[in-house]
């Protein structure tokens, strides 16, 4: 009996805590924001690691908190090289527009190795417990996961293309009236239902190359998300904010003609702009925050290892309400309230999840250990391209 519950495996959920505060961080924000400024944008990979740093140490996991081991100079390095072809960019381009074309090809076919570099930079720098964590996504994953954009440039090119030959312009033949709107509607449609497709499909094989690269100890993470998912997904979101703009589109045609039928134009005017303004708002708190919020949920709660699981939550009317405060207090202070918006979203995202752990956790410090050490000195590897996650 002893040996068939010692067989059953431990099943427990590890604590999950933010306990930044905007106040501290704002310190923080604000000195790398002036030096940022001052050194004309040379400083910000050390701010960078002085941002990561602080929300790290300040995220705790069973009680422990994440480390970031990132060297800026190491950073500061990738920084100059990222910078370098960008100047390079824009000055060719002005002076010598093929070559600066040359050059924008050329950071674009690199851009999936830089991406997976800096993947690769952030988890080996990043530890709990000790622990360091690890990507091991291949450079060739990395490309085939990129590959879709291309056919989104040529789509982005053609659909360009043909809408510039249907509309009429001087000297050229025009098409009848109604067909050439009614051309230009059907592709612009088709266009934009295409590259939606696209993006979700691009978006889908990135998160499963990205979750599934990540590593700490003996646990692989997987990703089991969908194409479809993510669709149905978009699909009830755009659902609820066409229904909101169909209410609010019926009332000001009702308003505006009521105002246009007493001959005061103004009254019309001033009928449209509050309501046009209050469907972008509807756009903006209902359509973001659900779409954004489930599409955390939808990504967590497919990742998955060995041994743990996880289960993401993020509750859309709070983080609705949180958008709009932030924006509001955005606007009233000019901006200054940026650092506390970003430690409210992060807590709020945070706190959404939840990590469930199967087995004995001790049986992860044994083998890990030994790998641990060229772990971390594999991070130096690499320049220190850190383009975000």
């Amino acid at each position: 009996m002893d040996q068939a519950q010692a067989r059953v495996p431990q099943r427990r959920e590890l604590s999950l805590d933010f306990s930044a505060s905007g106040s501290e961080y704002f310190r923080i924000w604000i000195v790398n924001l002036l030096l940022t400024l001052v050194t004309l944008g040379l400083y910000l990979p050390f701010a960078k690691a002085r941002r990561l740093r602080y929300f790290y140490a300040n995220t705790q996991v069973d009680g422990h908190a994440l480390a970031f081991h990132g060297d800026p100079w190491r950073m500061f390095r990738g920084h100059l090289i990222v910078l370098g072809a960008f100047l390079a960019y824009v000055v060719f381009s002005q002076f010598a527009p093929v070559a600066g074309v040359a050059i924008a090809l050329t950071f674009m076919l690199l851009w999936p190795a830089l991406w997976r570099a800096s993947m690769i930079f952030r988890m080996r720098n990043t530890s709990w417990r000790g622990l360091r964590f690890d990507f091991n996504g291949s450079l060739g994953g990395a490309y085939w996961v990129f590959a879709p954009y291309l056919g989104f440039f040529l789509a982005l090119i053609v659909g360009s293309a043909l809408v510039a030959w249907l509309v009429p312009s001087a000297g050229r033949p025009q098409l009848g009236g109604g067909s050439t709107v009614a051309l230009v509607v059907i592709g612009v449609i088709g266009f934009y239902l295409a590259l939606g497709l696209l993006m979700a499909y691009t978006w889908v094989r990135l998160k499963r190359y990205q979750h599934g690269g990540y590593r700490i100890a003996q646990q692989q993470g997987e990703l089991n998300l969908s194409v479809g998912a993510l669709l149905m997904l978009g699909l009830r979101a755009m659902g609820l904010t066409l229904l909101g703009v169909i209410v609010l589109g019926v009332a000001t045609l009702v308003l505006g003609l009521g105002a246009g039928l007493s001959g005061e134009s103004k009254a019309t005017t001033l009928v449209m702009l509050p309501l046009g303004f209050a469907a972008y708002l509807l756009f903006f708190f209902a359509w973001g925050p659900y779409f954004s919020g489930r599409l955390q949920d939808l990504t967590w709660n497919g990742t998955r290892s060995d041994g743990l699981r996880f289960r993401s939550r993020v509750p859309a009317r709070r983080w609705g309400l949180l958008m709009l405060k932030n924006v509001v207090l955005l606007v009233l202070t000019l901006g200054l309230y940026w650092p506390f918006a970003q430690v409210a979203v992060t807590r709020l995202r945070l706190l959404a999840v939840r990590i469930g752990l199967e087995g004995d956790l001790a049986s992860w410090f044994g083998e890990a250990q030994k790998s641990n050490q060229a772990v971390g000195e594999m991070a130096g590897d690499f320049f220190g391209f850190d383009v975000g996650l």
